[in-house]
């Protein structure tokens, strides 16, 4: 009586699990599915600008934050002392300026004195040969004498030289003029190069500041108060609170009937019972094994087939309410279910 009973029950188990495989041929023949499908979310370093050992740190792990939000201070006395060294160099610079602006004032207008001077003496050297010819055509007529002749003379060849002088002076001080420009020039590059210093200076003091960059929440803390950081140093990460998708790696024998725009049902562990509606969004070119940091190398004679993986992205349709948002993390497993009836 027990081994009928025992074999009436085993023949129930297999009736069950026939009917189940059939069932599941049937149903699951237009679905491709995985289990090997994380969500991803951006994930943003954040990043020490200046070298200085920290002073303050204003987080705590996992923690929210708003964008702009202080989150770790550097000891900023060095910086603010370059900018205040900065700030004189520029002071320097343009006091520098002043001066050789002044020179170029005074250069200038000991030119155009001596233009006025110059034109003053040459009108005197006109006068001086007229009356030299007059007065030489005079002494023919015996209506002068050699000396007021020799008179005229030397006014004339005085009058001339002081010319001649004037010119030369104007000469120089054009060239003063061209000189002392040229030095303005110089200062005016010295007062950008130390406007610039300054901005730098400014610009690292404000570094010694470290805020969130956008609203979301904080990864590890590594760091410690009195810590000596340097520049590019991570000293925790931020996830911003926005876009979710899932990366979903299915076999390359299940990738000859995914498409793009095809529907995706979307299972998270963390959240059972709750199925999420999804379409693929883009396909990897590459292999995961291809992202890896040491690419799987076939060359070598010990090759053992594996098969591999492709990544397909799958965005969820519509926006997430703020409980699926938050209780859903980067991270996470689920399973993927993709329609492909219509291939």
């Amino acid at each position: 009586m027990e081994k009928k009973t025992f074999g009436k029950a085993a023949a129930i188990l297999l009736l069950a699990a026939g009917a189940t495989v059939i069932v599941t041929m049937f149903t699951d023949n237009g679905v491709e599915r995985t289990d090997d499908a994380q969500v991803e979310q951006y994930i943003s370093p954040v990043n020490v600008k200046v070298a200085g050992y920290i002073k303050e740190i204003r987080f705590t792990e996992h923690q929210f934050v708003h964008k702009g939000d202080t989150i770790l201070i550097i000891d900023d006395r060095e910086y603010a002392i370059a900018l205040k060294q900065a700030e004189a160099q520029l002071m320097d610079a343009r006091s520098g300026r002043k001066v050789i602006g002044n020179s170029v004032n005074t250069a200038s207008s000991s030119a155009t004195v001596l233009d006025a001077s110059i034109e003053e003496a040459e009108l005197r050297v006109e006068k001086l040969e007229r009356d030299y010819r007059r007065y030489s055509a005079l002494l023919e007529k015996k209506a002068s004498t050699p000396v007021i002749v020799e008179q005229y003379k030397t006014e004339l060849d005085m009058a001339k030289a002081r010319v001649s002088a004037l010119k030369r002076q104007r000469e120089a001080a054009r060239s003063t003029v061209s000189e002392v420009s040229q030095c303005q020039e110089n200062a005016d590059a010295a007062i950008q190069r130390a406007e610039a210093a300054v901005d730098m200076a400014r610009l690292n003091l404000s570094y010694t500041v470290i805020t969130a960059p956008a609203d979301g929440y904080l990864g590890r803390r590594t760091i410690e108060q009195g810590q000596l950081v340097s520049p590019g140093q991570t000293i925790t990460t931020l996830i911003p609170d926005g876009k979710k998708w899932v990366v979903a790696n299915f076999k390359e024998t299940q990738m000859a009937r995914i498409r793009p725009g095809q529907s995706v049902e979307i299972t998270v562990d963390a959240m059972p019972g709750k199925r999420f509606a999804g379409t693929v969004t883009a396909i990897s070119q590459a292999t995961g094994s291809k992202y890896s940091m040491v690419p799987t190398d076939n060359s070598a004679g010990n090759f053992v087939k594996i098969q591999q993986r492709v990544p397909v992205r799958i965005d969820f349709n519509g926006s997430l309410d703020d409980t699926a948002n938050s209780r859903m993390a980067a991270g996470m497993m689920c399973e993927i279910k993709v329609d492909v009836k219509d291939d």
